[in-house]
């Protein structure tokens, strides 16, 4: 007698415990290092070879397979069943979301911006005609997605032109992410004939917290106005927010106006530790992010995809005002070529974006001896920004987990 995991049930080893990976229903299984080694055991060997079936003291291992069949993970065969079939293919990506951070000057001087941005912020070098042919580049590499960034993109003298640039480039989806202090009418009424949409950020609920953090005094007010107009126009928009110690008290009031405003309601970020955000005094003293925690789930794509590809930058690229092509907008250090200098096509062919692009939890330290690591989710830059040495393939911080003791840290597995 035989006994074999479904074709769709994946198993993967932990440092102490193991997982099922149930790629028809998306469910994830935990089970304990015994039942990892007894599962691949019955990969190569029939029942009868790894113990007595008679004797009492093996009960516990046939109810154990028992219970995996009854939850539709796996089946007992009179006799060996065929090789499970190989792997599908992973096809390598392309391109499909591109920032463009058109300048690096703003009028807010936010506490933690990234990017370093100001009324003071220097020299952009890449000229308006390059900025669009990058625009027609990236979506002819198979990108159709793009957000317009900054700085504050509106300070942009020709943004408009740029966005028609895409719209007539037929990307799919098209954002500008922006302070929404510069926002008028005339705007409003471009972005909707337009089909644009638009993301802006809100760091509290009155004035006095969120003018703290932008340190321009009157922002939170005309932000909101904005806001107000925007969706008085029909014109889809999306509001983020930050924590940082300015602001950790307004986490659940940012969400309550999000909610009392009719727009999607997630939790608040945690200031990343990236341009002016890379210091330790603007870290909240109390609120932190819901850590990562089961259930996971994932599908059969995601699955095999996560094996070969970061979840989340591969298919990325942001360019900054300087010309810079960076994996993500907070991976600042991570520079996979210059558009002043190369064409688009080279850079997406380069080792230094097919390395970013190919940063798979098994190089993570920690994540590789997980069980969960093809499931979870994962920031790189987050994870090297609050690393001491700001090391690439630094462990995520926001994660409960022990993988070399099967244990989380505040809830029982």
């Amino acid at each position: 007698m035989y006994y074999r995991l479904h074709p769709y049930c994946y198993l993967v080893r932990g440092a102490k415990r193991g997982a099922i990976y149930n790629l028809q229903t998306g469910k994830v299984h935990s089970i304990n290092k015994g039942a990892v080694d007894f599962l691949f055991a019955c990969e190569n060997s029939a029942l009868e070879d790894l113990l007595d079936l008679a004797l009492p003291e093996n009960k516990p291992q046939l109810a154990f397979l028992d219970k995996l069949t009854a939850m539709g993970l796996g089946s007992f065969y009179l006799s060996q069943p065929a090789e499970r079939p190989a792997p599908p293919q992973v096809a390598p990506p392309k391109l499909e979301f591109v920032w463009l951070e058109l300048t690096a000057s703003c009028n807010n001087r936010c506490l933690h911006c990234y990017a370093t941005s100001g009324p003071c912020a220097g020299y952009d070098a890449v000229p308006h005609d390059r900025w669009l042919s990058l625009i027609t580049e990236a979506r002819q590499a198979g990108a159709t997605a793009i957000q317009f960034i900054g700085g504050e993109p509106l300070l942009y003298p020709r943004w408009q032109e740029l966005a028609q640039r895409a719209r007539q480039d037929g990307y799919e989806f098209i954002e500008i992410f922006t302070n929404a202090t510069l926002i008028d009418d005339d705007c409003i009424k471009f972005v909707k004939d337009n089909q644009i949409n638009i993301a802006t950020t809100i760091y509290a609920a009155n004035a006095a917290v969120h003018d703290r953090v932008t340190l321009n005094p009157g922002s939170f007010n005309q932000t909101m106005a904005a806001v107000r107009k925007l969706l008085a126009a029909g014109v889809p928009l999306r509001i983020a927010s930050i924590i940082m110690k300015a602001n950790e008290e307004e986490a659940e009031n940012i969400m309550k106006l999000c909610e009392e405003l009719g727009v999607e309601v997630t939790p608040p970020d945690v200031v990343r530790p990236t341009g002016r955000g890379d210091n330790s005094k603007l870290l909240p003293d109390k609120y932190q992010k819901p850590p990562i925690r089961p259930p996971f789930f994932t599908d059969e794509e995601s699955f095999f995809r996560a094996q070969c590809y970061h979840s989340c930058l591969a298919g990325k690229i942001a360019i900054t005002a300087a010309g810079d092509v960076i994996p993500c907008i907070f991976a600042r250090d991570q520079l996979c070529g210059n558009i002043l200098r190369q064409s688009l096509a080279t850079i997406l062919a380069g080792q230094k974006l097919e390395q970013c692009w190919r940063t798979t939890k098994d190089q993570v330290e920690k994540c590789q001896d997980c069980e969960y690591r093809y499931a979870c989710t994962d920031c790189r830059p987050l994870a090297q920004g609050s690393d001491t040495a700001k090391r690439w393939l630094a462990c995520s911080n926001d994660c409960d987990y022990n993988p070399y003791t099967g244990n989380w840290k505040t809830i029982k597995e």
